[in-house]
């Protein structure tokens, strides 16, 4: 869901060796809008369908707890919340990384340009038809990671002005430096309080005492993973090797830290901290409970590491030529991510409607504004296994729809298939 990528540049950089060049090709793809990085768009494939099965549960699970809970949850609904985690922080890195491949081959006000324009495109594409197709009805705009990664573009066509230095620093210092700012409430700021809302919690956003907007996705510490994305961005324009071992090497790190921060009850997230639980499961359970909103230091080391991790085994899979059949099945959802995440958002809540009208007289639930997260359907839903197989059914219908649109914008060059 970043920009109109053009992942690998042309000759891939300017700042790139006729060797590097040589070694980038086995996964450098020749197509109508450019070359791209094969190893980027199977990695982002692999996210937008786990970020299905978590929308899948929103819609059709009968759990009315919280799955993320170590006391109250069970394991296996445990991690099926958890894997999702990686989606989010995944899709901006991978975001900022496409800018800096785009920046190799564009002027930077070009750039800027472009990514003002999406940027403000996928605020309101977010307010006005992903907030729709969560409630199938006009309540209150819901404000994710669509807003949140328009709102990173506007902030990056900024910072991709500044020496890649001062774009890693901006954003190591607000992804470490970001939980300072925990004991810092809007409830306590009076007529400041929406800014605080916007910038680092949780909430309802307010206008004159009405409420304006259900609010998920804070846009700190969104802005400094753009900005380590774009960072990123050099690793993968290496050759192969080094990007690789750059990848495991910073992934490897950031476990590591996230590992002894818990341990240690350590800084950087405001939860209630490790415990060891009366099974060993939930003890587990608890070392990896994270806070996502807003996503705590804890929770971004966690995810960002699994991240890299991913990035370098799938860039070696490609390199090697294995798990073709694999590879070609995750890389047609890659490469349109945001029509995916549109498509698949109102199929599911559209499927959920239609099962509902046929078996429980309350189904109007589902045409309900703003309750898909902040309510439960009372006598409504189906174990993880349903759950699992309805994500199947539904990522398997779209893809021949997924892979018409993405041949589509192989062979044309129409501006407007940019934004979608």
């Amino acid at each position: 869901m970043g920009p109109e990528e053009r992942d690998a540049p042309k000759g891939a950089g300017k700042n790139m060796s006729s060797s590097t060049i040589t070694q980038q090709a086995p996964q450098a793809q020749r197509s109508g809008r450019g070359y791209r990085i094969e190893s980027i768009d199977v990695l982002r494939g692999l996210l937008m369908l786990l970020m299905a099965i978590d929308h899948t549960r929103d819609f059709f699970s009968s759990a009315a707890i919280d799955p993320s809970d170590p006391i109250h949850s069970w394991p296996a609904l445990f991690f099926t919340r958890w894997i999702t985690h990686l989606c989010a922080p995944g899709f901006i890195l991978l975001a900022g990384a496409s800018v800096y491949l785009q920046r190799q081959r564009k002027s930077a006000a070009t750039l800027t340009r472009a990514l003002i324009l999406r940027g403000l495109w996928l605020i309101v594409f977010e307010i006005v038809v992903v907030s729709f197709g969560w409630s199938f009805g006009f309540g209150l705009p819901i404000l994710q990671v669509i807003w949140v990664i328009g709102v990173s573009m506007i902030v990056l066509a900024g910072l991709q002005w500044l020496p890649l230095p001062a774009v890693g620093a901006f954003g190591a210092i607000v992804i470490f430096g970001h939980d300072l700012l925990d004991r810092i409430h809007a409830r306590n700021l009076g007529h400041w309080s929406d800014a605080w809302y916007i910038l680092h919690e949780r909430g309802v956003l307010t206008f004159h005492a009405h409420p304006v907007a259900v609010y998920g996705y804070p846009v700190i510490p969104w802005v400094g993973v753009m900005a380590l994305g774009y960072c990123f961005g050099w690793i993968v324009a290496k050759n192969p090797e080094a990007r690789q071992r750059i990848s495991v090497i910073t992934g490897a790190m950031s476990l590591g830290l996230f590992a002894l921060l818990r341990l240690t009850h350590g800084y950087g997230d405001p939860g209630p901290g490790f415990e060891h639980l009366g099974t060993p499961s939930h003890t587990v359970m608890s070392f990896l409970y994270v806070q996502k909103y807003p996503p705590s230091l804890h929770y971004l080391l966690a995810t960002l590491g699994v991240v890299l991790l991913l990035f370098a085994l799938f860039d070696k899979v490609v390199l090697a030529g294995r798990l073709g059949r694999f590879r070609a099945f995750l890389d047609v959802y890659g490469r349109v991510p945001f029509f995916f995440y549109i498509t698949h958002i109102f199929v599911i809540h559209a499927l959920a409607l239609g099962v509902a009208r046929a078996a429980n007289p309350n189904w109007r639930f589902w045409i309900t504004p703003d309750v898909v997260f902040t309510r439960h359907f009372n006598g409504w839903g189906y174990g993880l296994p349903i759950v699992y197989l309805i994500w199947v059914l539904v990522v398997l219908g779209l893809y021949p729809l997924c892979a018409w649109f993405s041949d589509l914008k192989n062979r044309r060059r129409d501006w407007w298939l940019a934004y979608l």
